[in-house]
């Protein structure tokens, strides 16, 4: 149909006389979500202002007794408001966007459209905001359309993924229930990324003997993109489990929670530890990725229950640091911890995507919203274990992982506190946030423009490196280390050119103190 007469047709028929709010029943109203939802794949197509007018045609019925009286009123909102955006203001100056309300109100009265559309709105980044993903009550709802025969090829692609992968459970790693629940719904499904995944699970002998022959000839024949790509993947690749030693393996994993040995080698100064970010599979079955990895802990303020630190972490030739609180929180396994926040991740370099099934997606980020620390002896040696929360995610992926990872770090010769290094306490003097004091540097001109001066004056003699990071914690400009060997104001010209407008932090480390600026570059 011509979409112009679609147009024209909707907006006749929202120039005829409608009931007073009081006056809508759910008969009506679900007859007026019907009409509306019957064009919801040219929603795309509309322009803003009949979008507007479907709105005012739906809202009282989607609004009534928040979305309870007609829960396909409140689906057919979600749709208009998907395409229009915009966020609704509560009393009390709580904010939500308005398509993810009615669509949660929907879900919430077991809609069987908006069940499924909420889930997968929120496992694909569909909407424009950011929520939280309750993974449980996603599946709960794709089992209950599984039994009303809703969409089933669908759901049991969704639902064997989310089982495959463990997100909806809180253990470290998939269990042989959730294998065998997720190769039982991709069996269940004709969903073409169905079968790519029960060829993904056939690979790897999760659920069933190892058979790398079949999975391929499942891949050849599924005959589309994601399965061509991961064919030339998985055929250009070893990918066999990366052994590590069993005491590693143990310290790490298996017997990471009973392990109650108290943390001895991260000192007072800054303590720089070596080892590997290891990356189990989903079901710990063996290592998938043993990336080299270097992490210096620096001990900023010491404030007796809890300390400041600084993370500086190298790993694939790329340096992130990351300012955070290191605290115990378990005194009976003697574990510590570093919380990052949801919205300020420790984002490591990127990783490659050893199961890579789309060409625009060879690597992967991980992003982290804090570190565990325990101390273990493995092979003979003390050892940092380091895990990561299950709110972390998989950054192209908007997924929590729910996947064992942990580094495996052993100490090198500890550093100096502060106080005994070859810059006094006294010689330089700090501000409490660690930011650069105006008696020891000042940049100009700030905002910056391509260029930029650091000038500073130390009395002692000192190793000084400069480096740039954006607010995501990645290094953009880094400085050969230079020597000062007297107290003469000098100053150091930064090539700035390369950075493209926005908030960097430039940070000095004078010996194994770290001054730290906030600059603009406009």
């Amino acid at each position: 149909m011509n979409k112009s007469l679609v147009w024209g047709l909707l907006c006749l028929a929202l120039t005829y006389v409608q009931p007073t709010f009081a006056q809508l029943t759910k008969t009506e109203c679900d007859q007026k979500a019907e009409a509306v939802i019957a064009f919801k794949n040219d929603f795309k197509d509309y322009p803003i202002a009949l979008i507007d007018e479907l709105i005012e045609y739906i809202t009282p019925c989607a609004d009534l007794a928040y979305g309870r009286t007609s829960p396909a009123s409140a689906y057919a909102a979600g749709l208009l408001h998907l395409r229009r955006g915009g966020y609704t203001t509560f009393p009390g100056g709580s904010v939500q966007e308005t398509s993810y309300l009615h669509f949660f109100r929907a879900s919430y009265y077991k809609y069987p459209p908006a069940m499924l559309d909420h889930g997968i709105n929120l496992l694909t980044k569909g909407y424009r905001g950011r929520h939280s993903i309750a993974y449980g009550t996603i599946a709960n709802n794709l089992e209950a359309l599984v039994a009303q025969d809703y969409k089933k090829d669908i759901a049991h692609y969704i639902l064997g993924y989310l089982y495959l992968k463990n997100l909806v459970s809180n253990e470290d790693f998939t269990n042989a229930t959730l294998v065998a629940k997720a190769k039982t719904n991709f069996e269940a499904s004709n969903h073409p990324m169905a079968k790519h995944w029960l060829a993904i699970m056939h690979y790897f002998g999760y659920g069933a003997p190892q058979n790398k022959a079949l999975a391929i000839q499942m891949l050849t024949d599924n005959n589309i993109l994601n399965s061509t790509t991961l064919i030339e993947t998985l055929q250009n690749q070893n990918n066999d489990w990366i052994p590590i030693s069993a005491e590693e393996r143990l310290a790490s994993l298996d017997n990471y929670a009973s392990n109650n040995k108290e943390i001895t080698i991260v000192g007072n100064g800054t303590t720089t530890f070596k080892g590997h970010f290891i990356v189990y599979d989903w079901t710990a079955a063996g290592v998938k990725q043993y990336v080299p990895v270097t992490l210096s802990i620096t001990e900023r303020e010491d404030h007796g229950t809890y300390k400041n630190v600084s993370y500086e972490l190298i790993m694939n030739g790329e340096t992130v640091v990351k300012n955070a609180r290191y605290a115990q929180v378990n005194a009976a396994v003697n574990e510590f911890y570093s919380g990052f926040g949801s919205s300020l991740t420790l984002k490591l370099p990127p990783l490659k995507n050893v199961l890579q099934d789309h060409p625009a997606k060879n690597t992967l980020i991980h992003s982290l919203t804090g570190l565990y620390f325990k101390q273990a002896t493995v092979d003979g040696k003390e050892a940092l274990i380091v895990k990561t929360p299950s709110a972390s995610k998989i950054v192209e992926f908007n997924e929590e992982i729910h996947t064992p990872i942990r580094m495996v770090l052993y100490p090198e010769a500890p550093t100096l506190p502060v106080a005994s290094t070859a810059i006094a306490e006294a010689d330089i003097k700090t501000s409490t946030s660690l930011e650069l004091d105006k008696n020891l540097a000042t940049i100009s001109p700030n905002p910056i423009g391509n260029q930029f001066n650091i000038t500073y004056s130390l009395d002692k003699d000192a190793e000084i490196q400069i480096s740039i990071y954006d607010m995501f914690g990645q290094q953009r400009v880094h400085l050969p280390g230079q020597n000062n060997s007297n107290s003469s104001l000098q100053s150091t010209t930064i090539d700035s050119s390369a950075l493209p407008s926005g908030t960097y932090i430039v940070q000095m480390r004078i010996n194994e103190q770290y001054f730290t600026k906030t600059v603009i570059k406009e």
